[in-house]
């Protein structure tokens, strides 16, 4: 709680409880215009380690937000599989009816892992990426993700046509 209460308190200036009431005026305002809201969750996988209770009562506001999406991302690269696989089934199992998406990124090289951990704990969607370009040392391969989804789990489906990857990633790597 010290490292998310220390954010609040010295970045953004305000209070759980100011910060949550902002976030709901501005979920109002994008519902009232027909705009569908999705939130993402900066540094979740440092709260997860750090800060557990902020994230929960986090969640427990959200939870009852009119949102579509709710993304959790290792923003730096620090998860661990057995990470990944433990915070994503605890968030679920807690908030079943709530979509969540996992978002890798790949500074120790364990995104791919981390989002085969992820869909195994029930994340409900995930941020991939074509050649795995990101910030630092990038995000989950598309290809390498879709192979794994294809070959090792056999209970979840993809639309991705495989054989389009390398056409896709050529015409990347060109731009």
């Amino acid at each position: 709680t010290k490292g998310s209460l220390n954010h609040l308190t010295h970045q953004l200036k305000k209070t759980s409880k100011q910060h949550f009431a902002d976030i709901s005026e501005v979920v109002k305002l994008a519902q009232k215009n027909g705009i569908e809201t999705n939130v993402y969750l900066e540094d979740w996988s440092n709260g997860m380690r750090n800060s557990k209770e902020y994230v929960f009562e986090f969640l427990e506001f959200l939870s009852q937000q009119p949102l579509k999406r709710i993304m959790l991302p290792d923003t730096l690269g620090i998860l661990t599989p057995g990470e990944t696989f433990e915070f994503v089934s605890e968030i679920k199992e807690k908030y079943p009816h709530l979509h969540f998406d996992f978002h890798a990124h790949n500074d120790y090289d364990l995104s791919v892992s981390n989002v085969m951990e992820a869909l195994k704990a029930g994340a409900d969607g995930l941020h991939i990426t074509v050649n795995g370009m990101g910030e630092r040392a990038g995000n989950a391969p598309m290809s390498s993700v879709v192979a794994i989804i294809n070959d090792f789990m056999p209970n979840l489906q993809t639309s991705v046509n495989e054989k389009a990857l390398y056409t896709v990633s050529k015409l990347v790597e060109t731009f």
